[in-house]
């Protein structure tokens, strides 16, 4: 079975950079690794060096091991899904060439959370990758993903769908007509009798999809449930990210998905219990030694206070729980090289 890991956490931590830098490590010790964001921001193609990452797979020049990354075309995958169900291509066209259709895949709220289910689940469903690292948008945004196959499933199952797909009429569609005559004036007029017939007609040639929509979205759930996945939350030590990375652990919790644990960026190195002078130089003047003193002080209480807020988080976590930590760098890595370092200190 094809192992997810799936990376979370607020804007700003690091979290795409954590991403890549999992798959390579999969990549290196002999998966076949693919990398999908779903974040419409283009981080990760920066962090692998890429020039461009879209929809389709693009092969990562790693020295060694198989690794793909992407980045979610909703849209795309959209178009992509109806060609690949409906049952004939006149159907297919039908739907594609829809105005209304074209609104839906481009613009509805909550469309690109749910390609980004069929994505995952496309991916899941077929043996060309062992693992599968999916980067998520920041907390926020990764919660309306996280809900997405609840959301369809929900909505496949209730009535309204079934009544919102009668067969459209000549006049139009036919969920309209068995309102009153006044409402049914009062749309046509806001919106126009084509723009009428168009959502009539979208309706009515998606009919067939909405049960294979139902039953993706369920498996998708229990894919996201599946012991074969792990939730990673990447977050920083420092106490103002404590609450935001608590909020989604208990989101996690309440949703029963599996947590493997946090990885720490910017930790700040343990500073050494003394400064050791070589003994042929001139000794340090008291004023200088203090000042040392002080640096080594203030850098023990920040990893103290840093410590603290990671045994918090492993608190509230499920038993088993781990925190990686990495440390602090004064510059960003923007290399295979640095995303390879990054690898081998998570372990995995």
């Amino acid at each position: 079975m094809t192992r997810i890991v799936v990376t979370c956490g607020s804007g700003g931590v690091g979290k795409t950079t954590t991403a890549a830098a999992l798959a390579l490590a999969f990549a290196s010790r002999g998966d076949r690794v693919a990398v999908l964001t779903i974040d419409p921001a283009r981080r990760l193609a920066d962090a692998l060096s890429l020039k461009n990452v879209g929809n389709t797979a693009q092969r990562v020049p790693t020295p060694e091991g198989h690794l793909d990354a992407m980045m979610l075309d909703a849209k795309q995958t959209f178009d992509e899904l109806v060609s690949r169900h409906t049952a004939s291509p006149e159907a297919r066209d039908r739907i594609l060439k829809n105005h209304y259709y074209r609104f839906v895949s481009e613009r509805l709220p909550g469309v690109h959370e749910y390609m980004a289910m069929e994505r995952l689940l496309s991916l899941a469903a077929g043996e060309e990758y062992d693992v599968i690292v999916l980067d998520t948008p920041p907390a926020r945004h990764a919660l309306d993903f996280l809900a997405a196959p609840d959301k369809m499933a929900g909505l496949m199952d209730e009535g309204v769908m079934r009544w919102l797909v009668l067969p459209a009429s000549a006049g139009g569609w036919r969920m309209i007509e068995m309102g009153s005559e006044v409402l049914a004036g009062v749309l046509k007029k806001m919106l126009g009798q084509r723009t009428i017939e168009d959502i009539a007609e979208f309706f009515a040639g998606f009919q067939s999809l909405w049960d294979g929509f139902r039953e993706r979205s369920l498996a998708t759930r229990e894919l996201l449930r599946a012991p074969s996945t792990q939730f990673v939350l990447v977050t920083t030590p420092a106490p103002g990210s404590r609450a935001e990375a608590l909020a989604f652990l208990e989101v996690l919790q309440r949703d029963g998905l599996p947590f493997a644990g946090f990885i720490l960026n910017r930790c700040a190195d343990a500073p050494p219990e003394r400064v050791r002078w070589p003994a042929n130089e001139p000794p340090l003047t008291t004023s200088l030694l203090a000042s040392i003193d002080d640096t080594l002080a203030r850098r023990k209480r920040l990893v103290d206070a840093q410590e603290a807020v990671i045994a918090d988080l492993l608190a509230h976590a499920p038993r088993g729980a781990r925190a990686w930590r990495l440390p602090d760098s004064d510059t960003a890595v923007s290399s295979l090289d640095g995303l390879a370092r990054m690898g081998r200190l998570v372990g995995v």
